[in-house]
């Protein structure tokens, strides 16, 4: 589980911001910071008051506070291409590579898996495959 707090959302986080300025530049690196800062106060759940641009430094039990946030920063983050980006990757497949890993990190904390459980998250592994499949094209 540590592996998949420290080291992948890690990495997922720092290349959709990569990914995102490739794209639009700046702007939409700081609007995400922004929504970060803005999501209200609520019990047990860290705020990223300055954004997340110290991520080096956060712990695993803030990156699953991240986890938590991270789709609903990025749904409706940008609608078009509007640098005409070669290999432009859409906010809707952006949005959901974040669903898929939160369904996949949820069912991996199991104790005990049901089919329907094992094939779930067989779905999230191929669907996060095929994200990656797209990021290399940017890489």
């Amino acid at each position: 589980m540590h592996h998949l707090d420290l080291g992948l959302f890690h990495y997922q986080i720092e290349y959709t911001r990569q990914l995102i300025k490739d794209q639009h530049g700046n702007s939409f690196v700081n609007e995400i910071d922004h929504r970060l800062a803005t999501i209200p106060r609520f019990s047990g759940l860290k705020i990223f008051s300055n954004g997340i641009q110290s991520i080096a430094r956060l712990t695993a039990s803030e990156y699953r506070d991240l986890m938590k946030d991270m789709l609903f920063v990025v749904d409706n983050l940008y609608n078009q291409n509007t640098n005409n980006t070669k290999d432009y990757v859409e906010n809707k497949y952006l949005a959901s590579l974040y669903q898929n890993w939160n369904e996949m990190y949820i069912i991996s904390k199991y104790e005990k898996f049901t089919e329907s459980d094992l094939i779930k998250f067989q779905v999230c592994i191929i669907y996060i495959i095929i994200f990656i499949l797209l990021y290399k094209k940017k890489s």
